[in-house]
């Protein structure tokens, strides 16, 4: 539906607008999946990570994508280390038949 597909790109265009903004990557990749009930996205890149110490501000988008994600019953995980990069996780319902 056009308001998941809306949601979903939101989401990637943030974390990409992350990565741009803050990660100084070489490399940045997104992978789009369907498994069993659910969509899932990855969008993974090999900067600086993330810093617990950014101001809140640095942090809005991060709130903004988590919520959008449950804005679709979905869910967002983010993993990073100091030095090996970011990786996003999402994972929505899969709301439309193959």
């Amino acid at each position: 539906p056009g308001e998941m597909e809306t949601a979903i790109h939101r989401i990637v265009q943030e974390a990409l607008t992350n990565v741009i903004r803050h990660a100084q990557a070489k490399r940045v990749d997104i992978v789009l999946e369907r498994r069993d009930a659910s969509l899932i996205v990855v969008i993974e890149d090999d900067g600086v990570g993330i810093d617990p110490s950014q101001s809140s501000v640095a942090q809005l988008g991060i709130v903004g994508m988590r919520e959008r994600a449950e804005m679709l019953d979905g869910s967002i995980t983010i993993e990073s280390s100091p030095g090996k990069g970011t990786s996003v996780f999402l994972e929505v319902p899969c709301l439309f038949e193959s």
